[in-house]
């Protein structure tokens, strides 16, 4: 994975205690992250007696980095991005929940020019949010799936933003990638646009929670490790109810005025995001769908993603966290 070979640049950081954690999001905070921020400015971390520190990442690739070389307890990344690093580079990662039960992103495309095959991204230009990360990945991964070279599709980095539009217009790309919430911001501005899910093509595990295997295995960590599962449990809990919509999007204002401006907006991208946060498998939330993950891991082996193929599920997620953390509500 681009980006991650870095990851030796980072110094290991030993935390002096396991009550003091670091969260770090896979891009610029929002509405997406506001299971953990509520956690954080409703006092639910404090009440377990963790003290959680909100870091701002740049993209899922860093996200992953951060939390490979404990620069970062705690990270979020689709399994797209989590599971070749472990599997390829060794990365010093495991999940040990699960937030998406489906991939966020879709491609935005002219409506006279939908994206309706993986077969027709050949020699387009296509916007990703960052290199290195979830939707790169993702759009080889369309590419490989249908046999097909992903070499022969050109990148342009469009940002997170509804700026992609902008992109589509000057005719730099021929599709960019979206999430709920510019997705809305594009509708919201009359651009009518085509939306393939990009889950249609790639079905693998949407976002989820990692730490370092060091971290997870230092028994010293489990209790907190268990308790910041609770709470995120308890924040994704709260995303489902329309009626805390308001105050969740004041809380993310907090953190990014700029994305907690809109209310209208807000209220629009949490109902959306319901969708996606549902779980699948008979699971409860929070807890990893192992079969998806299994189904996920062998998706990948197959089209390429992960080149060291045959490796057991348990080196790509522990599930016994989550586990003990819902057991315990």
């Amino acid at each position: 994975m681009t980006g991650l070979a870095g990851a030796t640049l980072f110094p290991k950081i030993a935390f002096s205690s396991p009550t003091t954690l670091s969260w770090v999001s896979p891009a610029r905070i929002n509405l997406v992250h506001s299971y953990v921020l509520a956690g954080v400015a409703k006092g639910w971390f404090k009440d377990e007696g963790l003290n959680v520190d909100i870091r701002v990442g740049t993209g899922t690739a860093q996200s992953v980095i951060q939390v490979a070389s404990s620069n970062s307890f705690f990270g979020q990344a689709s399994s797209s991005t989590s599971c070749p690093a472990i599997a390829d580079q060794d990365a010093d990662l495991i999940t040990i929940g699960q937030v998406a039960y489906q991939g966020f992103f879709e491609l935005a495309a002219p409506p006279n020019q939908p994206i309706t095959d993986p077969a027709q991204l050949q020699g387009k230009t296509i916007g990703v949010m960052s290199l290195g990360g979830t939707t790169d990945v993702l759009l080889d991964a369309m590419s490989l799936a249908v046999g097909l070279d992903p070499s022969k599709v050109r990148k342009v980095v469009t940002g997170t933003s509804s700026s992609g539009a902008a992109f589509l217009q000057r005719g730099d790309v021929d599709a960019f990638f979206v999430f709920p919430d510019s997705k809305f911001a594009l509708r919201q501005m009359n651009v009518d646009l085509s939306y393939t899910p990009a889950h249609t093509y790639v079905p693998l595990p949407g976002d989820a929670i990692l730490v370092s295997k060091s971290n997870a295995s230092n028994p010293d960590n489990r209790d907190a490790i268990v308790k910041f599962l609770k709470v995120c449990r308890m924040g994704l809990d709260y995303m489902q109810n329309e009626k805390n919509f308001d105050e969740l999007i004041q809380i993310v204002a907090k953190f990014n005025p700029v994305e907690g401006a809109d209310v209208v907006k807000g209220r629009s991208v949490l109902e959306m995001l319901k969708v996606y946060y549902e779980p699948t498998g008979g699971v409860q939330r929070i807890v990893c769908d192992e079969q998806a993950w299994q189904d996920g891991v062998l998706l990948m082996e197959k089209i390429g993603l992960i080149k060291n193929k045959g490796l057991p599920l348990s080196s790509f997620l522990d599930n016994s966290f989550a586990k003990q953390a819902v057991a315990g509500m």
